[in-house]
């Protein structure tokens, strides 16, 4: 899926859906959600926008916006590896909420999700680095760890349709994984594809 293509701008299309959907239920979460989770609905967004910013023309990116989502998505990674290990949003302990509190496995798999954009945006910076056995190495195991979480997110869906009582939202939210989930572990395998090109 070629940067530009019209496959890419359909996924663009759609990672624009999934930031608008996630943004909408962080502004208004009394329609959506009796809980809010402000640093997951805009987690979710970021990372939407980001693979927005995978998907366009390379001509489009320049070395300042690679840069930028390098950092921002370190900070980000960085932000729920200690979530992860507090157990609670960093912005209830901040603001000294009480009651709030995280899970172990959300938190593990958008600590996940934002070091992997991380690294494949640092890849886009330095293609060199990714020939290395290093970069190979790192490169084969996140396209390992989401192909395994697409999997998982696509049995989530067909428990979602499977169930006695459709919820709309939480199937809306399990799609919006898949699809991150599923282009997250795409952008892995285009990448090894790329360097058995290159060294063949």
């Amino acid at each position: 899926m070629a940067p530009g293509s019209p496959l890419s701008l359909i996924f663009v299309l759609l990672f624009l859906l999934v930031a608008g959907f996630y943004l909408f239920r962080l502004v208004h979460p009394a329609i959506w959600i009796a809980h809010l989770d402000a640093e997951s609905e805009g987690g979710h967004a970021m990372m939407a926008i980001g693979m927005i910013f995978m998907l366009v023309p390379e001509d489009w990116l320049t070395p300042f916006i690679i840069r930028w989502n390098i950092v921002l998505f370190a900070a980000s990674a960085l932000w729920w590896m200690v979530r992860l290990f507090t157990r609670r949003p960093l912005l209830a302990m901040f603001l000294r909420l009480r009651g709030a509190s995280s899970t172990v496995r959300a938190d593990a798999i958008h600590a996940l999700m934002h070091a992997g954009m991380c690294y494949l945006f640092l890849l886009m910076s330095s293609m060199a680095f990714s020939m290395t056995a290093p970069g190979v190495a790192v490169t084969s195991l996140l396209l390992v760890a989401f192909a395994l979480l697409t999997l998982f997110y696509g049995r989530e869906v067909a428990k979602d349709f499977q169930a006695t009582q459709l919820s709309w939202l939480q199937l809306g939210a399990n799609l919006a994984h898949l699809l991150m989930s599923g282009m997250m572990c795409w952008m892995c395998l285009t990448t090894i594809f790329m360097i058995i090109r290159m060294k063949g």
